[in-house]
């Protein structure tokens, strides 16, 4: 089995194009080449192979280090769409990826960097599968000494957490994982953000499926979507610094957000069928 390895800010999968092999049980594969002693090491699996939706060039699915399939990963994507442009799959103006939150656009960038596009952010209890109506704000535990003591709740493609602490470096990752990963219907991604300045965003993400990452392309933007509603920041252009790198993301306050950042394929090889 062909594969790529594939990485934007230190959020590393393993891509496995499936236009001309298969991969018949994509959660076991994923949970095998994961591991980082037996495996090749990453944060999970990408396939990407012929689409079904209208317009799309390919559709992408992404297995978390757990076996657990994914709904939208920012970071893959970007490196997808660069790798359909390698390959010769789809334009560099305009790639279209279909996956499980939809078909997102994306196109690399002349420095090697490339842009996708996420779904409009919900702010609502119902796009994260929450009873009730109005925006999700869930209580955080104490020990996490957030500021405010609230957890914002966000949709863009995929269910996301944010909460704002003083310090994201001292505060318990792993214990905001657990605490508020369950909160939501089939887990949350969880970030702890510090506003670093007007326009720049300090993030630590625990995705789930997978734990604690370098970096998390969709959290970044939940985070940056987040902090401009709020008004903890001025856009629409922010920067999000994680532990793995920056990316940036474009958010009007209405319509779909944009990531960019770093899309890197650095080493490709074989996997024993």
């Amino acid at each position: 089995m062909r594969f790529v390895k594939i990485e934007g800010a230190g959020n590393d999968y393993v891509l496995v194009e499936t236009f001309g092999q298969r991969v018949d049980d994509p959660p076991a594969l994923a949970r095998a080449v994961a591991d980082r002693f037996r495996g090749i090491g990453s944060d999970g699996l990408i396939t990407v192979g012929p689409a079904d939706a209208p317009g799309a060039h390919a559709r992408m699915r992404i297995f978390n280090a757990d076996g657990s399939e994914g709904r939208l990963c920012g970071n893959g994507l970007r490196c997808v769409v660069r790798w359909l442009v390698r390959e010769g799959r789809a334009p560099a103006a305009e790639v279209r990826v279909q996956t499980a939150s939809g078909v997102r656009r994306g196109r690399p960038l002349p420095d090697g960097t490339a842009e996708v596009e996420l779904a409009a952010p919900d702010f609502t209890r119902a796009a994260l599968g929450l009873p009730g109506a109005g925006d999700c704000q869930l209580p955080v535990p104490p020990a996490l000494r957030a500021d405010p003591d609230v957890a914002f709740g966000v949709c863009v493609g995929n269910p996301h957490l944010v909460v704002r602490v003083a310090d994201v470096a001292a505060a318990d990752l792993r214990a905001a994982g657990a605490a508020l990963g369950p909160a939501l219907p089939g887990g949350a991604n969880v970030h702890l953000v510090a506003v670093r300045a007007p326009d720049a965003l300090d993030a630590r993400p625990w995705e789930r499926g997978s734990g604690a990452t370098q970096a998390c392309g969709t959290g970044a933007v939940a985070s940056a979507v987040v902090a401009l509603r709020l008004g903890w920041l001025r856009g629409p252009a922010v920067r999000v610094a994680m532990p793995g790198g920056t990316l940036g993301v474009r958010w009007e306050g209405h319509g779909s957000a944009w990531l960019a950042g770093p899309a890197n394929l650095p080493f490709h090889g074989e996997w024993p069928a």
